[in-house]
């Protein structure tokens, strides 16, 4: 018996061997051809109609690889169809980039030329995505509506131009459709007539943001047909209308809506936005809503319990205190608030006490005139505060804040990342207690009629990343405890009063690059230690009382581009030392 066992053991265990062999060659022989011969050749044919500057697409090459193993791509790992382009490029506009060589470098990123039609042969394509490149002005090719099988199609902000074809409406199979564009004039597309979108049945993300429907009157009445829709973004696309009557609603799934920079001309409210109780994300912002919603038991915001995001600038309507109050009801769930030159008063903001989980309160460009309300005592959570370009005239910095900073729950704001206060004629002193706001990243106050010194416990805000004071009526010195803001990246102390020296402390600021003291009664020498500014682009010294000789640790600002120091009472010869490292200074 134990021979019998022995004997069928070692057949088990080289059955089991054999096997393992197979499937190892099988699993080799197989990644070897994973790749089908036409798809690859169209691959090629497609790559061939593309201008790449930078060399993105530099593994699509040889008659035999594996387009599999290709940049962008991806394949069904059991069929080898090629399921998957993916070459976004990089959404460069010159505003996200200091300086214009970083903008071109990014710009060249982006893939040009034309796209072939090859992609055609791609029979089992389900995602496409050729966004952030720059296609010169073409309009969108006609064949793509060929391309039955996709689930994904994102052509957004890629230099398009001219009608969107209505052959798109052949992808049945669509779930996600990007068509958007932003803050690029080159680029304009636009539909006039819509009803193609009507047969997308399965679609659920939808972005058309920037593209021209003036002429689409029936948009409403199209996107009410897409029953799977998720996600809405029809900003900036010159709506022509709003709908405000609609009989039956059928966007239950709906979680996101952007109509933002539409102008509706003073229309009321639609109801059937309050009738979306599925919604998480409402941008209305610019929209030019005015007077309150049109009556009726469901239109108004306590029926969007959902709700955590709410941009509603620049809409008359919010400055209701009984649309308010209906906000305030959903309570809990709202985490940012951005109503920005709505014409809210200081009277109705006592409305707001509700919103205890808000993170995020723009109420900048506003009529405030008095102090917060007590009741916003309740809003401790808050991480974002921007009340700028108000008119809080003969009111003090410490009246002010004195509702937020006695939350009445935590004690104070203690995790605010960013204070905007600027342009409001806020007098009296900055109060020691801006200190207890420690983990803020951006104090902003300039405009104001703040007088009185800086306080020493600015030092306590280690993880500010923004300081501006500029234009105010500040005196005193520059605090030595400047030089505890390690991670500051720009100081702005112009036009004011400040006097005395700039204190050594300052050289400890080694990620500072914008240094702007222009216009104040600041005296004594430049500080030795602004050699350690080793970040600094920008140093604006004029118009002050400064004296002695340049330091010649300024010759080791290496990154500056911008200096200026006219006006002052220096003394001394400057010599090739103090400029031996600033390759990159600018004249003007």
């Amino acid at each position: 018996m134990s021979a019998v066992f022995k004997f069928s053991y070692i057949s088990s265990l080289y059955l089991t061997f054999c096997l393992l062999l197979v499937l190892a060659l099988s699993a080799k022989n197989y990644d070897a051809t994973l790749c089908h011969d036409d798809e690859r050749q169209a691959l090629l044919q497609f790559k061939s109609g593309l201008v790449d500057e930078t060399d993105r697409l530099a593994s699509w090459v040889g008659e035999t690889s594996d387009c599999c193993k290709w940049a962008g791509l991806t394949c069904d790992n059991i069929t080898g169809h090629v399921h998957k382009i993916h070459l976004p490029g990089i959404c460069a506009y010159p505003f996200n980039y200091n300086t214009d060589k970083e903008y071109n470098e990014a710009a060249r990123q982006r893939l040009r030329g034309d796209i072939s039609q090859s992609i055609l042969y791609l029979k089992q394509l389900e995602h496409l995505d050729l966004s952030c490149n720059d296609f010169g002005g073409l309009q969108i090719p006609r064949f793509m509506g060929s391309l039955g099988n996709l689930r994904y199609l994102n052509l957004s902000s890629s230099g398009f131009r001219g009608t969107i074809p209505p052959q798109l409406g052949n992808l049945t199979e669509l779930e996600v459709l990007c068509l958007g564009n932003f803050y690029d004039a080159y680029e304009s597309t636009s539909i006039t007539n819509m009803q193609w979108l009507s047969s997308m049945r399965s679609l659920r993300h939808l972005d058309m943001n920037g593209v021209n429907l003036t002429e689409a009157s029936d948009w409403f009445q199209v996107i009410n047909t897409l029953p799977s829709l998720a996600q809405l973004h029809l900003s900036r696309s010159g709506l022509p209308d709003i709908h405000p009557n609609v009989a039956s609603l059928n966007l239950t799934f709906l979680s996101s809506l952007d109509l933002s920079y539409n102008n509706f001309n003073k229309s009321f409210m639609p109801q059937w936005i309050f009738s979306i109780t599925s919604l998480v994300s409402l941008d209305l912002s610019g929209c030019h809503f005015s007077g309150p919603p049109i009556p009726s038991s469901t239109s108004s915001f306590h029926n969007l319990t959902s709700l955590n995001f709410l941009h509603i600038s620049e809409n008359e309507f919010m400055s209701s205190s009984l649309v308010l109050k209906e906000l305030s009801s959903i309570g809990g769930n709202l985490i940012s608030l951005d109503m920005r030159f709505c014409g809210v008063k200081s009277a109705t903001l006592d409305s707001l006490h509700n919103l205890t989980s808000l993170l995020s309160l723009d109420l900048s460009g506003n009529q405030l005139t008095s102090t917060i309300p007590k009741s916003l005592g309740n809003l401790c959570n808050l991480r974002h505060i921007d009340m700028g370009g108000n008119s809080f005239q003969n009111i003090s910095l410490t009246s002010l804040l004195r509702s937020f900073l006695d939350c009445k729950s935590l004690g104070n704001l203690s995790f605010l990342r960013s204070l905007y206060l600027d342009g409001n004629l806020i007098s009296g002193p900055i109060p020691e207690s801006i200190g207890n706001l420690s983990f803020l990243r951006s104090l902003y106050l300039y405009g104001n009629l703040i007088s009185g010194p800086i306080p020493e416990s600015i030092g306590n805000l280690s993880f500010l990343r923004s300081l501006n004071l500029e234009g105010n009526l500040i005196s005193g010195p520059i605090p030595e405890s400047i030089g505890n803001l390690s991670f500051l990246r720009s100081l702005y102390l112009e036009g004011n009063l400040i006097s005395g020296p700039i204190p050594e402390s300052v050289g400890n600021l080694s990620f500072l690059r914008s240094l702007n003291l222009y216009g104040n009664l600041i005296s004594g020498p430049i500080p030795y230690s602004v050699g350690g500014l080793s970040s600094l682009e920008s140093l604006a010294l004029s118009r002050n009382h400064l004296t002695g000789t340049l330091p010649e640790s300024l010759g080791q600002l290496s990154k500056l581009k911008y200096l200026d120091l006219s006006h002052n009472l220096l003394t001394g010869v400057v010599t090739d030392v103090h400029f031996s490292k600033l390759i990159g200074l600018k004249t003007t």
